[in-house]
């Protein structure tokens, strides 16, 4: 159980859901949050997710 995934809506678009994986153990990432807004960056790889704030959901696997 080392990935996590990361999901929610995207930020200004109610029909489109975002997804970002990052490896616990090999990905340098970090998640932060605003009033409005959540943002999932794995910093290894450059990736990154904009989701509004009460839709960000993390999955273990």
């Amino acid at each position: 159980m080392t990935k996590l995934s990361y999901s929610g809506v995207k930020h200004g678009a109610p029909d489109v859901e975002l997804t970002i994986m990052v490896d616990i153990q090999n990905d340098w990432f970090e998640v932060t949050h605003t009033k409005e807004v959540s943002q999932v960056m794995n910093k290894s790889t450059g990736e990154y997710i904009i989701v509004k704030r009460n839709t960000l959901k993390v999955e273990a696997g």
